[in-house]
Parts: structure tokens; sequence; C-alpha cells
């Protein structure tokens, strides 16, 4: 009811300003025409009689475009007159805010006013004045944006004037501008791009020329200062927006122009109050940020791969355990920190396959802290001490607010820049914007280095600018892991400082900032920052290459945070311990802080045993106990009763209610045998009780189950516990919210995966822990089976069906027959829905692809073709992803019919229909003309099925074979490359393209003999090398024996020469496959072999003999036997063969050549 009244009394008071404004503009011009001269009187009666025709004009309007025309003219007159007398009339000024006035309150009805904006543009540009600038700005916004952009080019050349009220008029102006044609996602032009470029090169040149320092020193004798203050605050703060939004849409600029525009953020974050009575901050004269030389080595932008993560986390089911990115977590992302329920879902987000990165979306959820005020400031928050000082002291807090916005500007300035600047020139600015490690304000070279983005976050007095600079912090160090693993704390020489040590200096005062932090502050949003930008921290952290004491530091308090009355804490406080237990390789301070059993901790690979090492055995035993126990200090009243209730939960887990009634549900008695959880698993017992509570809310249980996933990275932690994990994950599946079942299936999939590993692993069976593993599965698999048939998303049914596919073989070969055949049932149903996604039909194939290898389905040939027929209707599907897991499949189904029977059944092997075969052949050949990622496993299965392909199918054969040369030979992915050549191995095992062409055999040759000897890339060459391993029979070679031979000895000689250091650590592999390669053609040589093979050789002999003794002995024993027994095999060659006197000297030349002994 009260809207209609306000608007009308805003129009009301608009239209009385307007009325005041023409009354004291009409007294001026008959002031001035009274006392004018008769040359003047004549402009004089003019404007008189225009403001009575105005006056006699009905405020609706429209004045038109001969009114507007006129305004115009009148107000050049006036210009010119002024001019005249030397200085700007008074009766100009009273126009200008009559006009001003006018286009506020009836803009709408003014009509063309093109020419009063062609006049007040020229006169901007002649002399910049306040009113001129001030009627701009109503007439531009009422114009319509291809209209207002035409202007732009003149607005961008007004040079900005010496008054700083004119000048925050113009730079208003300039941004209205800009932020009509940089619209968000949309890309600039080349002519707009130099129009920025003018833009941002005219106010970096305002604020470096030293014009607004002189402002500010001389405020203090005008007898306008707080005013001038204020304006100069407002000036700062919007010029600093504005080159934010001209870094953002243009990033050349960003590039060219760092220094400058990293000094000038840097100068304005010191914007501060100085504690006196008019609030006023210093201000000071911006420098240019040098960056350090030591980004110069930089120059991995994207390499994040953990060498030995990836290497140990191979599975035999096609997949592998990734070192986890920071991904999202689909809720808490609306940044409302202040509120624990105010956290929405967000199904689009991990819908995608994939899902987003986790930490992109963490950095770029709650950039709203500089744009609104939530509770908690601590500056200008004082109360008047009397009724006299409340006007003073409300001035105060309202500049003490400008400066707020301005400093948050200068954040969102340095923010923008570090995102647009590439990660090799971004680490050159570190010094800057973070600490040095040499104390608190001191710096390398004497600098000052308090405003590092850090110390911002702990000593700003302002909650928005203390998370603003944490959360620009945690963007900074997203993705430096390449950069921080050259930190190091080894021994360095006394008289100089190494870079590597200085870097590890500053990444241990970070932590030290960020405990500080931790421990001082008590405002939510900015607790939240802070453990996000530790998170990041933790994640990039080579801890093995630093000093022991950095986790002890910042575990205690992240401790304390995780049962922190706040929800979006909580998650934060876990999401720091997630990156933490994900930690591929922990020291024993780590270990010890995650929870990790006292017998697994044994086994960690302790990389501090050294005398620092021992220096801190006291912590460490300080550090055990304060994490072998729960009870903490900061443990209020109610935690005594939770750790009763949930200590008498644990000893009653046994009897559960729910645990027998799942028990007899099930024809098979499961046991699962219920220990309790050790003291020291703080974490692991945190995380279930939080899954157990049914009041944890929806964005906590996910971060618990994401900190279960992570802890499958050293399955030590989960691996005792497997009854409890299946209740919880249980649970899990069953929630009613779909990002708990998403990530309670992507849990069970992980924890599946190691499962699997880990049988595999064993030497020595374990049958109680594998008694566990099955019970594991046999509880879980009807709850998966109702999870998937409520399932809403096809992303959920994926994981479900990823899941299903981690039952090892041991498991699965032990299942009931009913539970096995129920199994099988599901996935056949469905990866055979016609009605189900294509990328959950992928799924299910690809589970049945992996149980294709086991014993009991690779015998069963109709099987086989089942789920050889249900992966070709899938690898010509539109997704990519689909066509990926269906070549997959494709490949694990060729491996399946290559392989050997067992050798306790021996019998005769079924043999699958030609006609299928020729379709998986065609579907193969398919496959290599796709993606690198479907070729890759297209290849892998052309040459599997190649194999079994008779001789008489010619012409498929030909095709075959020239589409994996094609796929060998052709520049792309070099697992292509290495996928194809092994695919070639096993084609030549079917010696049927021997004999049925020559042509395919010199087209095989001649490709093999190109890849050996020239290729770059030396994995390629050793799997193009072991292809000569498979040829068993020296008919098969035919006419290119000696053309392969030289092959050899060339590929020798350029073993040695290193194109890239890359391929160093694969040059003793290549030898090694070269030298096996020689020992097994010299083996089935002729006696007309003999005289090339020599004659080859005695170009290459030197390095071909010195390259047969090292490998010799350095390969392993397993492997050693052709290369020692190769010498004595042509010596008993040479008594017992019919040879030659030229073969006989061929033979003693190479005997001797090769020879191990010297």
């Amino acid at each position: 009811m009260l809207l209609p009244y306000l608007k009308a009394y805003e129009q009301f008071y608009l239209m009385d300003k307007e009325r005041k404004a023409y009354d004291a503009l009409l007294q001026t011009v008959n002031n001035r025409a009274r006392c004018s001269s008769a040359a003047d009187a004549c402009l004089y009666q003019r404007q008189l009689q225009f403001l009575r025709n105005i006056e006699s004009q009905t405020p609706a309007g429209p004045y038109g475009a001969s009114t507007a025309a006129q305004l115009a003219h009148l107000l050049a007159e006036e210009a010119l007159a002024a001019s005249g007398q030397g200085d700007d009339s008074v009766n100009l000024d009273a126009w200008l805010v009559w006009l001003n006035e006018l286009l506020v309150n009836r803009k709408q009805q003014l009509g063309e006013t093109k020419p009063i904006l062609e006049w007040l543009l020229q006169r901007v540009e002649q002399k910049c004045t306040v009113d001129a600038v001030r009627c701009l700005l109503p007439l531009v916004e009422s114009l319509p944006v291809t209209g207002a952009l035409k202007y732009l080019p003149r607005f961008v050349a007004i040079p900005y004037p010496r008054s700083v009220e004119a000048t925050l008029l113009l730079v208003l102006f300039q941004d209205r501008l800009f932020s009509m044609f940089c619209t968000p996602n949309s890309e600039q032009q080349t002519k707009e791009l130099q129009l920025s470029s003018q833009l941002g090169n005219s106010l970096l040149q305002m604020h470096y020329d030293g014009r607004l320092a002189e402002i500010a020193t001389a405020g203090d004798t005008q007898p306008h200062a707080q005013q001038e203050q204020e304006e100069l605050t407002m000036l700062l703060a919007h010029s600093l927006q504005l080159l934010q939004k001209i870094a953002s849409h243009h990033a050349d600029y960003a590039i060219q122009y760092a220094p400058e525009l990293l000094g000038l953020a840097l100068a304005n974050v010191r914007c501060r109050a100085d504690g006196g009575a008019t609030a006023k901050a210093a201000y000071q004269l911006p420098h240019r940020v040098h960056p350090a030389q030591q980004s110069a080595i930089y120059g991995h932008d994207d390499g994040d791969v953990d060498t030995a993560a990836s290497n140990q986390n191979t599975a035999a089911t096609g997949r592998r355990v990734k070192s986890r990115k920071m991904r999202s977590l689909t809720k808490q992302r609306n940044g409302n920190c202040n509120n624990n329920n105010n956290l929405q879902e967000n199904k689009g987000a991990s819908n995608a396959p994939g899902h987003e990165d986790r930490m992109k979306l963490l950095l770029l959820g709650n950039n709203e802290y500089g744009c609104r005020t939530p509770s908690g400031d601590s500056e200008g928050g004082c109360t008047p001490s009397s009724d006299g000082a409340g006007p003073q002291v409300a001035g105060q807090k309202q500049q003490r607010q400008r400066q707020v916005k301005l400093r948050i500007a200068a954040l969102q300035l340095m923010g923008a820049v570090t995102k647009q600047l590439p990660r090799r020139t971004l680490y050159g600015y570190w010094h800057v914007l973070f600490p040095s490690g040499g104390g608190d304000g001191g710096a390398a070279g004497g600098r000052d280095n308090r405003d590092h983005l850090l110390y911002i976050g702990a000593s700003d007095g302002n909650v928005r600018c203390r998370a603003l600079a944490l959360q620009l912090a945690a963007q900074v160090l997203y993705g430096s892991k390449p950069y921080l693993s050259q930190a190091s704390c080894a021994l360095a020489p006394s008289n100089y400082t190494p870079f590597a040590m200085s870097l590890a200096n500053s990444v241990m005062e970070a932590y030290r900032q960020l405990a500080g932090i931790l421990e001082r502050e008590f405002v939510p949003p900015v607790l939240t920052q802070c453990l996000k930008c530790l998170a990041v921290l933790v994640q990039a952290t080579p801890f093995e290459q630093l000093q022991m004491g950095i986790v002890y530091e910042f575990v205690p308090h992240v401790k304390i945070l995780t049962r922190h009355a706040d929800t979006s804490v909580k998650v934060s406080a876990l999401l720091v311990m997630e990156m933490l237990v994900a930690t591929p390789r922990l020291t024993q301070e780590m270990a010890c802080a995650v929870g990790l059993p006292l017998k697994e901790r044994r086994a960690v690979n302790m990389l501090h045993a050294s005398p620092r090492h021992n220096a801190h055995q006291e912590q460490v035993q300080q550090f055990e106990l304060l994490y072998d126990s729960d009870a903490e200090e900061f443990e209020d009243e109610e935690e005594p009763k939770e750790e009763i209730e949930e200590e008498h939960e644990e000893e009653e887990e046994q009897g559960s209610p729910m645990a027998a009634k799942s028990a007899a549900a099930e024809k098979t008695p499961i046991v699962l045998p219920q220990g309790r959880i050790p003291r020291n698993s703080w974490l692991l017992r945190l995380v279930l009780r939080y899954l157990d509570c049914p009041m944890s809310a929806s964005p906590l249980r996910v971060e618990c189950l994401q900190v279960l996933l992570a802890m499958t990275t050293h399955f030590g932690l989960l691996r005792e516990h497997l009854a409890r994990l299946a209740d919880v994950l249980c649970n899990a599946l069953q929630d009613s919210s779909w990002d708990v079942r998403l990530y309670g299936a992507r849990a069970l999939d992980a924890i599946g995966f190691q499962m699997a590993r880990l049988a595999l692993e064993q030497t020595e069976p374990r049958p109680e822990q594998q008694q566990q593993h099955l019970s594991f599965w046999l509880r879980l698999l009807p709850t998966i089976y109702d999870a998937y048939s409520n399932a809403e998303t096809a992303t959920l049914r994926c994981s479900l069906c990823d899941a299903l596919s981690n039952i090892g073989g041991y498991c699965f070969e032990r299942l009931p027959q009913a539970q096995r055949t129920g199994l099988l049932a599901f996935l056949l149903g469905c990866s055979s829905d016609d009605a189900a996604d294509s990328l959950v039909r992928a799924a299910a194939v690809r589970a049945l692809a992996v149980y294709v290898l086991h014993p009991t389905m690779r015998d069963d040939l109709v099987f086989v073709e089942h789920a050889a027929e249900l992966a070709l209707q899938l690898i010509g599907d539109a997704q990519l992803a689909v066509r990926i897991k269906a070549a997959w499949s494709l490949g694990n189904i060729s491996d399946a019919l290559v392989q050997p029977e067992r050798p306790e059944e021996p019998r005769e092997k079924e043999r699958i229909s030609q006609a299928l075969l020729g379709r998986l052949i065609e579907a193969a050949i398919l496959a290599c003309g796709d993606h690198d990622k479907v070729r890759a496993n297209g290849v892998r299965a052309m040459g599997n099925l190649l194999r079994l392909l008779s001789g008489e199918e010619h012409a498929l054969m030909q095709r075959a074979m020239a589409k994996l040369l094609d796929c060998a030979r052709a520049a792309g992915s070099a697992k292509v490359k290495w996928n194809a050549c092994y695919a070639i191995g096993n084609l030549v095992r079917n010696r049927a393209i021997f004999s049925t062409s020559a042509k395919l055999a010199d087209t095989l040759f001649a490709a093999l003999s190109q890849l050996i000897v020239q290729h770059a890339n030396f994995k390629v060459r050793i799997n193009a090398t072991a292809v000569l391993l498979q040829i068993e029979h020296r008919a098969d070679m035919g006419v290119h024996y000696a053309s392969m031979w030289r092959s050899l000895l060339a590929a020798i000689e350029r073993s040695n020469a290193l194109d890239s250091f890359e391929e160093y650590n694969h040059r003793d592999g290549l030898q090694q496959q070269l030298c096996l390669a020689m020992a097994h053609m010299i083996e089935r040589a002729r006696a007309d072999d003999l005289a090339p093979c020599r004659d080859a050789l005695e170009s290459h002999l030197d390095v071909v003999s010195s390259t047969w003794r090292r490998v010799a002995y350095r390969i392993v024993p397993e492997q050693a036997t052709p290369l020692f027994t190769c010498s004595s095999l042509l010596q008993k060659r040479l008594g017992a063969a019919a040879l030659t006197a030229d073969q006989r000297s061929a033979l003693t030349f190479i005997s001797n050549a090769l020879r191990v002994e010297s």
C-alpha cells in the first residue's frame, strides 16, 4: 500500500527540485538582463522568452527537437559570452543546474536531445566541469545501447581534469558506457580492445603521475578538506573497479600491464583509517611491481600429475584411481556462509559426466564478499559518547565504509589480473602475494611485506576484506603444485639462500599465517574462506620435501573446527582433512594426523629419516597423544554425553536390529565382524558419527562421503572397518538427498576398487579378509538394486554400475549362484534397456566386460558373445563418453577371446562365430578413426581379433592391418601408438598374414622399421621392437630379415641421441628391448643371413658391443639368459652346421661382437 505513495512523493520531490532550479535560473537571467549592456540584452531576452515558453508548456511535454536545438543554441551563445568575459559565467552554471534537474525529472519526455548532447560533449571536451558531466549522464542513459556506444571513443579521449569531483563523475560515466558494451561472455572486437587499452592507460596515468597524491596532500589546507577526502576515496574505488572490468575483458592488457596494475592494487589495500578524529587514510603513490626472475624456470602450466600415485593405482579392471582434484560438492555453493540451512542443492553441477572441477567452484562460489555487508564488521561500529558527537561519528563511519570499498576494489582488481596471467608469469609475483618467510613484516631485500594476501586476511578490520583476501589467495594457489614442487628444505650453502629454500620458507610461513587466522578468527565467512585456502595449499604442498612440524601447526585448529556450530565451517574443515588424507605419499606427521593405524604407519615411506627427523621425536609423541584421544579441551559440555552415546552404540552394533534384519533377509548368512574403531582414528570416527546422525545437513554428509573416498588412497584406514562402512553406505544409498546418494555410490566405487586391488596384490590369500570382502558385497547388493530403481538421473545409475564392476574376481567367483545370476541379470537388463540413457547402458556393458575376464565367465562363450553384441550396439553412439566405454569393453572382450585355457581344465576352446568376429573387426576399424581415447582401445581390440581371423578373409585383414599401421604412424596420442604396436604384436601371431599376401608383409615390416628407428617417442619404439619378439618363425620375415636387422642396429645407434630429456627414463628400456630383439633374430638366422648381418654390424660395432654388455649386466636375471647365451649358441652352431668359409667368418665375427665377457 505504501509503494504508490512513495513513488508519488519521489516524483513530487524531483518536481520540486526542478522548480527551485528553474526559479533560480529565471532570477539569475533577470538580474543579468537588468545589468547588461544593450548588446547583451538581446541574448538575455531570448533566454527569458525561452524560459516563458517552457513554463507555458504542459509538464507532460514533449518539448520536441526544435526546443532542444533552441536550448543548445542558447547554451552555446551563453558559453561564448562567458568565454569573452574570461571566466565561467554564473548564468551558465545556473543553466546547467536547471538542465540537469530537467533531464533527471523528465528525460523520457524531452524528445530528440541530440543537439543538447552534442553541445554538452563539446563543452566537456573543451573544459570538463562538474555540471556539464552531470548533465551528460542522464542524456546518455536515455539512449539505446548502440547509440550510446558511438560516443565511447570521444569519452575515452577526454583528459581527466584537476577537479576530484569532475574526475569522479567522468570515471562513473566511462564505467557506465564500458559496462554497456562489455556484457558477460561477449567477445570484444579489435576496435573495442583498443578503446579498452586506451581507457586503462588513461586511468593508470592518472594514478601514477602523482596528481592524486598532490590533491590528497593539499586537502589539509583547503576549507573543504573532508569532502575532498571523501571524493578522493570514491574516485580511487571507482577507478579501480573500472580497471578491474578492463582487465577481466581484455586479457592481453592485463598481462602487459600486470606490474602497474598489481602495484596500484597493493598501494590501495593499505587504505585504512589512521585512528584519528577524521578517519583519514594516507594516500600512497603506487609503484610498479617487478616479477621475480625465478618465474622463468616455471614452465609447466597444467602439469598436475603425480607420477608415483598414477603408477601405484593401476587395476586389472581397466580403471585406475586418479589423484583426486578438488571437485564440486554440488551443495554449499550459494555463498551464504552465515546460515547453516541455506545450502541449496545443485543437481546440474553433478549431472555432467566427469563433474566439474571442484576447487574452481569453491573459489568462485563466494564472490559476493565484495558486494554486500554481512554482520561482523569491526570497522565503524563505535558508539558516540555524546549527542554532539553523533554526526561526526556517523561521518567517520561512512568514510571507513568508503575505505572498505576501496580496499575491496583493490583486491578485486588484483584477482582479475591474477586470473588473466599465465601460470608461468603469475608465480613471478609470488613474493608480492604471499609471505616471504622472513618474519612478520620483513621480506627479502628489506621490503615491507605486510601487504600480502594472508596478512590482509589476518589483520584487516572488515569481514568482507578478510574473506575476499583469503578467497583471492586460494584462487592464486589453485594449480600451484608444479611451482611449489620446487620447494625444498635440504641443506643449502651458507653463502647464499637457494630459491628452493626461499620458496620452502614462504610455504611454511603461509601455513603459520593460516594457522594463526584459524586460532583467532571467529566469523564463519572468514573461517570458511581460510579453510578453503588451506585446503588448496595442502593439495599443492610437497610435504616430503619440507621440514616436519607444518601439519602439527594447523591440524589441531582444523580438528576443533570440524565440530563448529556452522555447517559451512565444518564442511570446509573436513575438506582440509580430505585433501590431507588424499596425499599419495604420507609423511610421519601426516600419517599421525589422519589417524593411520599404528601397524600401517610402520609401512609408510618415511622420507624424514634424518637427524632433523630425530629432533622432532618428542613433538611427534605429543602429537600422537593428542590424536590418540578424543577428549580435547575444546569439546563443549554436550560432548561427553555424545561420547558415551557413541561408545554405547559401538558396543551394541553387533546386535543391532537393523543388521539382524538385513541378515535375515538374505538366504546366505552375512557375517561382518564389527570391530571398534581405534581411538587414534579420530577422523574416521567423526565422519561416521556425522553420517550416522540423521540431523546432519546434506552438505555435511556429502563431504563426509568425500573424506571416505579420499581415505581409500590409504586403504589401511578403512580395511578393518568394512562392516561399519557397509552400513554407512547402505544408509547413504537410501538417503532422501540426491547428492548424498550420488557420492555414496562414488565412495562405494572407490572402496570396491581398492578392495579388488588389495586382493590382487596379496601374495598369500587371507581367508578371513576375503570373507569380509564377500560379506561386504552381499550386504550391499540389494541396496544397490533398490538405489538404481529409485535413481532419478543417469549420473547416479552410472556410478552404481561402475561400483558393481569393482567386485573382484575372488568375490565374484564365490558369490552364491542365486546372487551371481541376479547380478548378471541386473546388468544385462540395464545394458539392454533401450529406454535407458546411453551412458547408463555403456556403464553396464563396461561392468559386463570386466566380468568377462573372470575365469567362469570367460569360458561361457554365450555370455561373451552376448556382451559383444551389447558393445556393438553402443560403439557408434553420438556421445564420446559412450563410445569410449564401448571401445574399452570391446578390448576386454577381445582379451577374453584370445586368453589361453586354464591348465587345470584342458579342453578344446570354443571359437566365436565368424560372422560376429567380422562385425567386431568392422567395429574396431570404425573405432580406429574416432577420438584418440576411442582409438586407443579400438586398436587393442583389433590386434586380438585379427589373431582369430582366418586367412580366407584377405580383404578384411588387409583393411584392418592398414588401419593399425595408420594409427601407429599418424600424429596423435602416444598411447594410441603404444596400443597399435601392441596390437601388431598380437597380429603377427596369426601366421596367415604372411602366407596370404606378400604385400601385407611388405607394408608391415616397412612400418615397423620406420617406427623402431625414427619415432621420437621411446615407448613407441619399445613396443614396435617388441613386435619382432612375437615372430617365432624365420620364414615369416622372408626377405625383410636383413632390413629389420639393420633397423635394430641403427636404433641402438640412435638410442643415445636424446632429442628430449623426457625420454631419458625410457632409454635403458629401449636398449634392453633392442638387444633382446637382436638375440631373438640371430637365434633364428639362416646360414645365408649371416654375411649380411656381419656387414651391417661392422659399421656399428663399438656402439652395439658396449650397449650389449651394459644391458646384459643391468637387466634382471630372469630376462638376461638370451644375452648371456647368445655367443655360446653361435659357437655351438659354428661346429655343428655345414657352413661356407664366408659364413663361418661372419658367424665368428658376430659371436665375438656379442660376447658378454670382455
